[in-house]
């Protein structure tokens, strides 16, 4: 398919195949996602006070940056840092697989149900290689095939990077200006509603759902969250999905937006998108009070 539909090279790709190594570990990690475990667990892992300190230097060090893609793409600078900081704690854990062992055990694993996917993100990662004149055996990514502090998979990048540097190539592990970039325009192109709200906290009483808010004394989040979870106006033309989350004092209700949606496009774990939200929420509720 690669030399027939894109023009590559019959020896060159024999020769490249050659160097794939089997990586059962990789197929055993997709076994257990941590998007399987139950919330509470989740969020002490990607909603920690080290996470928000980080970001908030990320954010301090990228200022100008940040302001930018806010401006251009209407995504505010604290789900693009959140997004971040989920994804490769701000850049400090980009990946040590090859990618293109990954994709390729991926893709033709004997029982993998997504085999169809990593086929396709192998052939975009095949000519992202060649596009940006890159050795495929030579990028390293996390064991999904997933690139850079943004963790694109191959598709990804080649549909949403963007060159915000300025300079000759994109570059999603080294150069945080791409990186930022890229990730706001992830968000814009999957349709993000500037100025509009994600998710909020809802009430349980009788049976029937109320939009308002459940305070624990010990979850100080919602306190945090109680004067915009108050102030926010539903849009008239989107329909709120209920959301529930299991945690260790029982069960927590949101009402997830339109962009709670956006964000899962980035992954479809509801779990994923309710961390970046409240990742991003701490993040400038911090940059807000550090600056007042």
């Amino acid at each position: 398919m690669m030399v027939k539909k894109h023009g590559f090279k019959s020896k060159f790709l024999t020769q490249l195949f050659t160097t794939v190594k089997p990586r059962p570990q990789i197929l055993s990690k997709m076994k257990y996602p941590l998007e399987r475990k139950p919330w509470s667990l989740y969020r002490k892992l990607y909603v920690s006070e080290l996470r928000i300190a980080k970001g908030l230097a990320f954010w301090q060090a990228h200022a100008a940056t940040l302001a930018r893609a806010e401006a251009r793409y209407g995504v505010p600078a604290n789900i693009i840092v959140a997004t971040i900081g989920v994804e490769s704690k701000y850049g400090e854990t980009v990946g040590k697989y090859c990618v293109l062992d990954a994709l390729v055990n991926l893709a033709f694993a004997p029982e993998g149900k997504r085999r169809t996917f990593f086929r396709n993100e192998l052939e975009a990662f095949l000519l992202l290689a060649r596009e940006q004149n890159l050795s495929p055996e030579t990028i390293l990514g996390s064991y999904a095939g997933a690139i850079g502090q943004p963790q694109f998979m191959p598709s990804s990048f080649r549909h949403y990077a963007v060159n915000f540097s300025g300079h000759t190539k994109i570059d999603l592990t080294n150069n945080v200006d791409d990186v930022i970039g890229s990730v706001a325009n992830y968000y814009h192109q999957n349709g993000w509603e500037k100025n509009q709200p994600i998710a909020m906290p809802i009430s349980m009483r009788g049976g029937k759902y109320q939009l308002g808010l459940t305070k624990p004394k010990s979850i100080s989040l919602f306190e945090m969250l109680e004067s915009a979870a108050l102030q926010m106006t539903v849009p008239p033309t989107r329909d709120p999905r209920f959301i529930i989350l299991q945690t260790n004092y029982g069960n927590e209700y949101w009402h997830g937006f339109y962009n709670f949606d956006v964000i899962k496009r980035y992954n479809h774990s509801e779990l994923y998108a309710m961390a970046i939200f409240q990742l991003s929420h701490y993040l400038a509720v911090e940059r807000e009070r550090v600056s007042s």
